[in-house]
């Protein structure tokens, strides 16, 4: 846990460096770098995924890091620097399958800029892939080769949505900027003012760009922007088409987080750039500075506030909740040998420090449908099976309510023998049948 927690101060000083250094690239001032930084930095959610034990720091620092070696790739014409770019988009999609529209952000801009023939060009986009795909497709096939199960989904459309789904990823969008007690209507007006304008940059900064010649379109000021601008479009397309393939996936600020990244980068460093008279649009700089004024202060107050109440009560399964569970103080005096079932194994392994297993799966909650490598029924025959070997117990913990897709209590009660070990407050304990009547047999 104490790894866990320096690996994610660490991580968060990284990508603050990183984002620093972006911003210097694109000539802003050191001020209005530190206050840019701040912005991203700051955010709350931005702190709350450094806090915890999750993918999305590791996997901005690796898509930031992946952009500085572009950029850099870009400038050197050396095919090296080319394939290492191409080497950290594969571990970026290694940590996460949406950094996938890395790669053709950077092959699109390395065809349109920079110097070399248009054959050479066409080399350093092959070598791009060449290095990722031997990155990630070797984790693919060992992947396959070991599990069986090289992506963990199918590519088939499985996702549900309606109207009312997208208004929801609307909203959480919107509580990306304001908090919540800011209205819904508050909210999503000013979403929709913030994207126009990021539009507008964006869209207006990429015309000037495209009028400079291919040599001059690859320094880095100019170059940033347009990396930016592009990968937030890209990425959000593969998020659209991740909520028609996954089942019943929602877009909340773990996969918002780094949208927020990409777009305030988009949005901020063009008025640093040099040579395409952008900073002296002066009205518009006034309505962006206007709109990060008010995102920064709302930035300062949720943090604040994020952070009183994560150093009062911890967050997560470090929550002082737990610390005094009753559930939980009962599990912990649980035989050492026994083996527990559970609706939350990783609550028992991270507060208890000992092994749990998940309850049976109905169906997986990745495609909607019966594992097929390991079907429902064949898990339960399993469970049944352990339980009748004696010494095994099942803990509900009722405050882990968010996995419908595990096999419910009743439909449990009505499957298995179990003899109810213990009612809590939040949770109950049952044992086995088997485990039940040596305890009876005892002197």
């Amino acid at each position: 846990m104490a790894a866990a927690w320096w690996l994610n101060w660490f991580l968060y000083i990284v990508n603050t460096v990183l984002i620093l250094r972006l911003l210097f690239l694109a000539q802003l001032g050191p001020t209005w770098a530190a206050l840019g930084t701040a912005l991203i930095v700051g955010h709350p959610v931005f702190v709350e995924f450094h806090s915890v034990a999750m993918t999305e720091p590791l996997f901005i620092a690796l898509t930031l890091a992946s952009v500085l070696v572009f950029l850099r790739a870009m400038q050197d014409n050396r095919v090296a620097s080319a394939a290492l770019a191409g080497a950290i988009v594969g571990l970026a999609m290694l940590t996460r399958f949406a950094a996938a529209p890395l790669l053709p952000v950077f092959a699109l801009l390395r065809l349109l800029a920079g110097g070399g023939g248009f054959a050479r060009r066409l080399v350093d986009c092959a070598v791009m892939t060449a290095a990722c795909g031997a990155v990630f497709g070797s984790w693919l096939v060992a992947s396959e080769l070991t599990s069986g199960d090289s992506t963990g989904r199918s590519l088939e459309l499985l996702g549900n949505t309606d109207l009312a789904y997208w208004i929801r990823t609307v909203g959480s969008a919107s509580a990306m900027l304001l908090p919540s007690a800011a209205g819904s209507a508050a909210r999503f007006l000013f979403l929709a003012l913030t994207s126009v304008s990021v539009v507008f940059v964006a869209v207006y900064y990429a015309l000037a760009w495209l009028r400079l010649p291919p040599e001059q379109r690859a320094r880095p000021q100019a170059l940033v922007p347009v990396v930016f601008s592009l990968l937030s479009i890209l990425y959000l397309l593969f998020l659209m088409v991740s909520v028609m393939i996954q089942y019943r996936l929602n877009l909340t600020g773990r996969f918002l987080l780094p949208l927020y990244v990409f777009l305030a980068l988009a949005a901020m460093t063009p008025f640093g750039a040099d040579g395409l008279s952008f900073s002296r649009r002066r009205e518009l700089g006034i309505v962006l500075a206007g709109l990060a004024a008010v995102i920064g202060a709302s930035n300062l107050a949720r943090t604040t506030v994020f952070t009183m109440s994560t150093y009062e009560a911890g967050q997560g399964y470090a929550h002082k909740i737990w610390s005094t569970s009753p559930v939980l103080a009962s599990a912990a005096k649980l035989p050492a040998n026994a083996a527990i079932y559970s609706n939350a194994p990783d609550l028992i392994e991270f507060r208890l420090r000992r092994s749990a297993a998940y309850l049976p799966r109905r169906f997986s909650h990745l495609s909607g449908r019966d594992e097929a490598s390991m079907p429902f029924a064949q898990q339960m025959d399993a469970m049944r099976r352990r339980l009748a070997e004696g010494n095994a117990y099942v803990v509900f913990v009722y405050g882990v309510d968010w996995r419908d897709y595990l096999i419910s209590e009743n439909d449990l009660l009505n499957s298995v023998p179990l003899v109810e070990e213990e009612t809590l407050a939040d949770g109950r304990i049952y044992r086995s049948v088997r485990r039940a009547t040596e305890m009876q047999l005892l002197p």
